[in-house]
This record gives C-alpha cells, sequence and structure tokens, in this order.
C-alpha cells in the first residue's frame, strides 16, 4: 500500500460504454439469490482498451483468476485502489507505474462472465465503494 496520493487530478471512467450493471445491485444463480454486486459493469466489444481511471501502481496482474478471468488491482495511494475484471488481456506488470488515462488492459470475457464487459470495482482500504462517486467529487470527473 502506498501513501502517495496518484488521484489527485481526478478519475475519469477506465472504458466508454454503457452501464449494464450498478454497484450494490442483487445478483441471481439458476434462480438463487447470490452476493450484491460490487461493481459498475460496462459493455464493450471484445478487445476494447480499459485505461487507468487515475495514476497508480500495479499491485496484481493475473491472466486467469477463477471468478474473475483476467484481473488487475491499481494502487492509487492512501488505500485508494481500484480492480479490473474479466479482461481478454493483460498489458501491465506488478510494480509498474501507470499514469491516468494509460491502456492497462483489453475488454474479455473471461472468469465467471455473461459476455465481453469490464467490471470496474474500487475499494478504500477494506471497505468497498461504488465507484460513481469518485467521478462525481474529484475533478477531471467525465
Amino acid at each position: 500500500m502506498f501513501f502517495e496520493p496518484f488521484f489527485l487530478e481526478g478519475f475519469s471512467k477506465p472504458i466508454e460504454g454503457p452501464k449494464t450493471g450498478v454497484y450494490g445491485s442483487q445478483r441471481f444463480y439458476n434462480g438463487v439469490a447470490g452476493r450484491p454486486h460490487f461493481g459498475i459493469d460496462y459493455a464493450a466489444s471484445e478487445g476494447s482498451q480499459v485505461r487507468a481511471p487515475a495514476s497508480g501502481i500495479v499491485t496484481l496482474s493475473e491472466d486467469d483468476l477463477f471468478y474473475s478471468g483476467g484481473t488487475i488491482i491499481l494502487d492509487h495511494g492512501y488505500g485508494v485502489s481500484s480492480s479490473f475484471l474479466h479482461l481478454s488481456e493483460i498489458v501491465v506488470k506488478v510494480g509498474q507505474r501507470v499514469k491516468h488515462g494509460d491502456v492497462i488492459g483489453l475488454v474479455g470475457s473471461t472468469g465467471r462472465s455473461t459476455g465481453p464487459h469490464l467490471d470496474w470495482r474500487m475499494n478504500w482500504f477494506d471497505v468497498r465503494i461504488d465507484p460513481e462517486l469518485v467521478l462525481r467529487v474529484l475533478p477531471n470527473n467525465q
């Protein structure tokens, strides 16, 4: 965890595309209620570029985790992190510094997924937060 505020320039959406899943929505699997969804889903074509919503350091870069498939975690400093799930390709490595807007991966449908999309999640330390909240309150929100 880094205590440098990489996010002072604000956050922007990591991808353009329609929002297809909202934070906190109830998920059902074969008619059985699952856990709430802790991210925002954006529909996009397979291979669409995913960009860093703010500067940070890559702390996780995995090609194929069971549920989330291709996954990246960026540490934005002061306990704030972003996760990017279901990626078809990852173009960053652990320890790499990325700048706001850098391409970090490509949209896919890996892991437990119903089709090509990006699942963007955020945490403040161990607390899950709605990524839309940072888009509203910090500068440069797109």
